[in-house]
């Protein structure tokens, strides 16, 4: 009888160990967090040159996006295809949160100016934060004999050579605005692609071409220098860097509206939860006063919107790009 006691106690005490050697090696496994984020440097890719908005604009944002993250954040220039060469890239990469993606207006168009594309913006990258918006600028060469939008409209339609007008490349967003002024107003412009903004700029203050419809970052300096003139800014209201430019509704054009805007996408597979990380801090980012004044500085307006609003940002520019494209007959492949 004292045998089977003592028996039926091993047993018990077996079964005590054994339920406790596989909680040993339970727990750890239901312990486990997800790895912490982030632990190493995070690129920021941007899709064209140095000396380009989208660039300017990265490098001022990644110092303190660095310390609201506690990790070193480095700019890429990856320029190339009207910027589908760093969106394949960054849609390609590991969904880890360590290559991000400067967003920029040709995201919106480009799947209407391509038909082959390797990546759907769509369904390949994740819209995180929308930093600001940059109303597109309309400006001209020095010696251009107009000083407002309807002085430009009535010597285009007035004249036997076509006015024309450059941009950063064929499908560029400063091509596509040059379209869209074109659709609205009912004259012919001649559009010269050059490679990136900067010489485009460059022509322009030489009179080389006519007119540019630019970002203000990168044109402001050069109208505040009397290097080239502002006819008019498609914003709702004027611009703190150029105050005396009026906007495009002003200057009678008030379905006019393109702009250049600057915000963080990231491979699609994200997770959740590095995802709101990095929105958390890009909307520190956006709200820190030093950051406002920078964007003031160089006339952007600060977006408080959330990843949703990015999202139906895409989609709402998108479509109506595929319009404009339609009806300017453009491919690019």
């Amino acid at each position: 009888m004292m045998f089977l006691k003592k028996r039926g106690m091993c047993r018990s005490l077996t079964c005590i160990v054994l339920a406790a050697s596989v909680l040993s090696i339970s727990l750890p496994v239901f312990a486990q967090k997800a790895p912490a984020y982030p632990v190493q440097t995070i690129s920021l890719i941007v899709a064209f040159s140095a000396g380009g908005a989208a660039d300017i604009v990265a490098r001022s944002i990644t110092p303190k996006l660095s310390a609201l993250l506690n990790t070193s954040v480095v700019v890429e220039n990856k320029p190339g295809a009207n910027g589908n060469i760093a969106a394949s890239y960054v849609a390609k990469a590991p969904a880890d949160g360590y290559t991000l993606l400067m967003g920029f207006p040709g995201l919106a168009s480009n799947p209407s100016l391509y038909k082959k594309m390797t990546y759907d913006p769509a369904k390949d990258l994740a819209p995180i934060k929308m930093l600001a918006n940059a109303p597109v600028l309309l400006v001209v060469a020095p010696n251009l004999p107009v000083s407002t939008v309807a002085d430009l409209i009535a010597l285009a339609k007035g004249r036997d050579k076509q006015l024309n007008f450059g941009s950063g490349g064929q499908g560029a967003s400063g091509h596509m605005a040059g379209e869209l002024f074109k659709m609205l107003t009912g004259i012919q412009m001649q559009h010269v692609p050059y490679k990136g903004g900067a010489p485009a700029l460059n022509d322009l203050m030489g009179g080389q071409i006519d007119l540019i419809f630019d970002s203000v970052p990168s044109s402001a300096p050069l109208v505040q220098g009397k290097k080239i003139k502002a006819l008019a800014i498609a914003g709702v209201r004027r611009s703190d860097a150029l105050p005396e430019v009026p906007t495009f509704a002003q200057s009678g054009l008030a379905e006019y509206y393109s702009d250049t805007w600057f915000g963080i996408l990231a491979p699609k597979a994200i997770s959740l939860d590095i995802r709101d990380r990095l929105l958390v801090a890009l909307t520190e980012l956006v709200a820190e006063p030093t950051v406002a004044i920078s964007f003031k500085n160089m006339g952007l307006i600060p977006n408080g919107s959330s990843s949703k609003d990015f999202e139906t940002f895409l989609a709402s520019e998108t479509a109506k790009w595929a319009r404009v494209v339609e009806a300017a007959k453009i491919s690019l492949d």
